[in-house]
């Protein structure tokens, strides 16, 4: 009787040590991350942003953020290919009414104000010879836009109207990519061009083109805010069901732009090592033309917002104005 009661306690002792040696086991074994996918436009601050993400430099405990860059960010997004992504003002305009996807603003992305000053990137230009003087000169002539979905054409067209009470009936259009367009004026087949991002801020100091109209300047005079150009979007639906993931993803997103402005030269350095250019030059169009801000929607930038929003209701695009109540993400 003895034996077996020495048995049975040995045999409780050893079925307590497996418990705890499964237990801590299983707390040793790594939790799995949520995976996300984001996409952004390639320019040089939005790299910037994300290098910390793209390197593995800066990650997260609850989300396994990958990043993708193209300037198809908005078809992309609008095609359900990513949850998450900037997407231009006009689009989500847009979107609010013509897409089968409900999409919310989680604030402002990229905008059209540097770090230090606010010379801005929606820019129209014409050949430095060019006759053109005013904005009331593109009257019958060739211009160029690059995209007319875009919030950069959005702006341009409804503050031409706005202010000079020209339509975008009174001009031919021309729609391609901003370098394309760069080609084309410098060829002379377009009397002007309205460029945004990198290409805009290279034409900006390019001594053989001139800036006939700084429609981001022109914006601010108007409504006191720096234009508020893009947006970081998030499914409606997935946002419903994810909203932890979410924050997660919008809090390594802020943390990974903190490093890049951190490291602005070094990064700057290695951007010209893969795509070309002049390292100062991003550095300067990052500091005094456009930066990614992640404010919030709200006060001054939601009326910009508002009024960006009405030049696409005017332009024909969508019916009605998208409600503020329901389409910007409060945290």
């Amino acid at each position: 009787m003895r034996y077996n009661k020495w048995l049975f306690l040995l045999s409780i002792m050893l079925c307590l040590v497996l418990l705890a040696t499964g237990t801590l086991a299983c707390s040793s074994e790594p939790k799995t991350k949520i995976a996300v996918k984001v996409v952004m436009v390639p320019y040089f601050g939005t790299w910037m942003n994300n290098y910390a993400i793209m390197n593995g430099l800066i990650t997260s405990d609850k989300v396994d953020v990958t990043i993708d860059l193209t300037t198809s960010n908005d078809a992309q997004l609008l095609a359900g290919a990513y949850p998450i992504g900037a997407m231009s003002i006009t689009g989500f305009a847009t979107a609010t009414e013509k897409s089968d996807i409900a999409f919310q603003a989680m604030g402002i992305y990229l905008a059209d104000t540097g770090l230090d000053s606010s010379l801005g990137v929606d820019v129209v230009y014409t050949k430095a010879d060019s006759k053109l003087t005013s904005p009331r000169d593109l009257v019958g002539k060739k211009v160029g836009v690059p995209g007319l979905q875009t919030a950069a054409a959005g702006t341009f067209l409804g503050l031409l109207k706005s202010i000079y009470g020209i339509d975008e009936t009174q001009m031919t259009l021309v729609d391609s990519p901003a370098p394309q367009l760069i080609t084309l004026l410098g060829k002379g087949d377009l009397d002007a061009a309205l460029l945004l991002g990198d290409p805009s801020v290279q034409t900006f100091y390019n001594p053989s083109f001139k800036v006939l109209w700084n429609v981001d300047q022109a914006f601010e005079h108007n409504y006191g805010t720096y234009n508020p150009a893009t947006f970081l979007v998030v499914q409606a639906d997935y946002l419903k069901k994810n909203r932890d993931v979410v924050k997660a993803v919008y809090d390594l997103l802020k943390e990974s732009g903190q490093y890049g402005k951190e490291h602005m030269v070094e990064l700057s350095q290695k951007y010209v090592a893969q795509q070309g250019g002049d390292a100062d030059l991003y550095q300067k169009a990052y500091k005094d033309h456009y930066s990614v801000t992640f404010a919030p929607v709200e006060g001054n930038l939601q009326a910009s917002v508002m009024a960006i929003f009405g030049f696409v209701k005017d332009r024909g695009i969508i019916s009605k104005l998208p409600d503020p109540t329901t389409v910007f993400v409060k945290w």
